[in-house]
């Protein structure tokens, strides 16, 4: 995320921004503007032949324009020169009252607020790091943005929908927002998707959700992918073309609902560490990096509940291994090992101190 040191540069390169945009709209009225003050002063002076100055020529354009009315100052005023002094009122009235409609307009449908949160998400979305992208904020995409926002994890969500980014912006203030196809490799860069931890493809087509599979998989080849996929007979193409895991919600809600019947009582338990209103509990994963301070610990000597205030429920020593639940304190944690806790978020961020690296993007978070 910005630092605090970034925040007079952002403001700046915002300010900035806004009067490039600001004069892009005035160019043309001004332009019209000083096109008709310059051929005026030049008329003036043709039409008298060189008696009367520039200045006096620029001034009585200056009168005749703004409606000022101090009188001709231009003498002898001859005929011809008065009717160049009435075309030059109507035109110059014309131009001059596009020049305020065209400002007016600008303020009025409130395009300066619109361009001033323009910029402040674009510097938002460049200054993010180690984020969640959640590309699509339908039916299964809101689900998956409410709880990762839960937790306080940074987000960004994409979606080409602009009902459905302006449903995120009232509801979930503060996100980053890109209004764009995630399918295209562009929309994802502005997403900062190289610089991102995980990336969920929550669209309701397969085949655009395979696509952004594959393009962010080639564009990051670090980054954990999800997809929804509606078809099972999909679930291992998706597999091949990159992503860690798929989700088929027809096929979990089946097992809700049978789940329900059999063991209803594990199944609200469950609920409420998942996906329950209170944010304050929930069950995550906390992996063990190389050189942390739990590295090659017991469980026993690693005190994590007298430093965290959370047991862990299970442990993978190693990746492809099966969990060993209610480990025991004579159980190792080596480099690369998951622990499985159930806590609130100040908990969790402590513990994934403990078992942060040296230099680790975890620490402090």
């Amino acid at each position: 995320m910005p630092s605090a040191a970034d925040a007079p540069s952002q403001a700046f390169s915002l300010a900035r921004a806004l009067a490039v945009e600001l004069l892009a709209h005035l160019r043309l009225p001004l332009s019209l503007l000083a096109g008709v003050f310059g051929l005026g002063t030049a008329g003036f002076w043709l039409i008298g032949d060189g008696r009367w100055s520039w200045l006096d020529c620029a001034y009585m354009v200056s009168i005749t324009l703004t409606g000022v009315g101090y009188g001709e100052i231009l003498e002898p005023m001859t005929p011809g020169a008065r009717l160049f002094a009435m075309g030059l009122m109507w035109t110059g009235m014309g131009v001059a009252l596009y020049a305020v409609s065209t400002v007016t307009a600008f303020i009025v449908e409130s395009r300066i607020s619109e361009l001033f949160r323009e910029r402040k998400m674009e510097a938002l979305l460049v200054g993010m790091r180690g984020h969640y992208i959640v590309c699509g904020a339908g039916r299964v995409g809101r689900h998956v943005i409410g709880e990762i926002r839960s937790t306080g994890r940074p987000l960004v969500v994409v979606d080409d929908d602009p009902a459905r980014t302006e449903w995120v912006r009232e509801n979930h203030p503060g996100l980053g927002i890109v209004l764009g196809d995630a399918t295209e490799e562009a929309v994802l860069a502005q997403a900062g998707l190289a610089r991102a931890t995980g990336l969920i493809a929550a669209l309701g087509d397969d085949s655009r959700n395979m696509l952004i599979t594959v393009q962010a998989r080639y564009a990051n080849p670090k980054v954990k992918i999800g997809a929804r996929c509606g078809q099972n007979n999909l679930v291992d193409k998706f597999y091949r073309a990159g992503a860690d895991y798929v989700v088929n919600p027809d096929f979990i809600g089946g097992m809700r609902i049978a789940s329900e019947m059999i063991r209803p009582q594990v199944v609200g338990f469950l609920d409420r560490m998942l996906r329950g209103k209170d944010p304050s509990v929930r069950v995550e994963e906390v992996g063990v990096e190389e050189g942390s301070a739990l590295a090659g610990e017991t469980l026993a000597r690693a005190r994590i509940f007298e430093r965290t205030g959370l047991a862990p429920i299970a442990l993978r020593s190693a990746p492809g291994e099966e969990f060993a639940y209610n480990p025991g304190p004579e159980q190792v944690l080596r480099p690369g090992a998951v622990l499985i806790v159930i806590g609130g978020p100040e908990q969790t961020s402590r513990l994934k101190d403990l078992c942060a690296g040296p230099g680790s993007d975890s620490k402090g978070r």
